[in-house]
């Protein structure tokens, strides 16, 4: 591609990025690291499903852009024509000006982050290591044949990897680490990975950051669970309910129990008495049903007791106090 075709293309991928952001109340940045472009079309045709666009473009286009929508647009602007339709400037944008860095690229959309961060990051592809290449995991070679003739043996020695000669092929001894997270990739690592037929990396997007509605949720806060909070916050408002109830505090969360609790107090005086008032019958409480019986007692003959004597009245004295 030339660069007079390049700088064709400029004026409308500035006006597309402009119309985006003034589209989408959300806008997700992820990261491009080592992820190939047939990985970008096939991941952008799963986004395009969910109603979300990934553009991809040059940073300094994006912050230009960038700085234009977060303005009043000048009557002098060389495009002022096609985007004064876009309506007034969106401040809120300008927190979105310090995530525009590295290989990266924008998703606009609607739809929560939540639900599209597994789709953008379950798309990953086994890679060979490249030199130079930070290892994202630890790589280790376990112990097993190797598919090699004796004439590598050498090679294995060199890189000090214990191995021994077996039907013909070298095999590896023991668990050799060829990598530890966070290594970068040597020549000898990446030749012998290759040799081994190994790909040991997983690369796709990575989710890094959103900006949503003036807002911008960091890496972390994008990880999280929707059902994790939604659990732990159903679990607080039953321990709020229990400690309100025991007591004696009415409030938002203990208000319902309070009032399901009076409400079976009335329906067992209105039972035990046999007032039947509506809000029993549509609660499908039996009718017929009287307070709880006590245990049944076997029937005795009933004993008289015996007569009581009247035993004749004294005068008492009590000194005056009734004189």
């Amino acid at each position: 591609m030339g660069k007079k075709e390049t700088k064709d293309k400029k004026p409308a991928q500035f006006k597309k990025i402009y119309e985006l952001l003034s589209k989408y109340s959300q806008v997700i940045i992820v990261g491009l690291a080592n992820v190939g472009s047939k990985q970008v079309q096939d991941i952008r045709r799963i986004l395009a499903k969910r109603n979300a666009l990934l553009v991809i473009g040059k940073n300094t286009l994006f912050k230009k852009v960038l700085a234009t929508r977060v303005q009043d647009l000048p009557e002098t602007h060389e495009y002022y024509d096609e985007l004064k339709k876009f309506g007034a400037a969106i401040k809120e944008l300008d927190v979105l000006k310090n995530q525009v860095a590295g290989k990266i690229g924008f998703i606009f959309t609607d739809t929560p982050v939540f639900d599209l961060k597994s789709v953008i990051e379950e798309n990953k592809v086994e890679t060979p290591a490249r030199v130079g290449a930070i290892a994202p995991i630890d790589v280790v070679i376990p112990p097993g044949p190797t598919g090699m003739d004796p004439a590598s043996i050498q090679f294995f020695h060199a890189l000090q990897i214990p191995t021994k000669i077996e039907k013909g092929q070298i095999q590896i001894t023991k668990d050799f680490v060829v990598l530890k997270t966070g290594q970068k990739v040597g020549q000898s690592q990446a030749v012998l990975l290759q040799k081994l037929g190994k790909k040991p990396f997983l690369y796709g997007m990575e989710v890094l950051a959103c900006y949503d509605n003036g807002s911008i949720l960091n890496k972390q806060q994008v990880s999280v669970n929707l059902n994790d909070i939604l659990a732990k916050f159903q679990k607080n408002v039953t321990n709020i309910s229990a400690i309100s109830l025991a007591n004696g505090w009415v409030n938002e969360s203990s208000a319902p129990y309070v009032l399901a609790n009076a409400f079976k107090d009335l329906a067992a005086i209105g039972l035990q008495s046999g007032f039947i008032f509506d809000q029993i019958k549509q609660s499908n409480a039996p009718a017929t049903t009287s307070a709880p019986v006590a245990a049944k007692v076997e029937d005795k003959p009933v004993q008289q007791a015996p007569a009581k004597v009247e035993e004749p009245e004294e005068d008492v004295d009590m000194g005056g106090l009734f004189d």
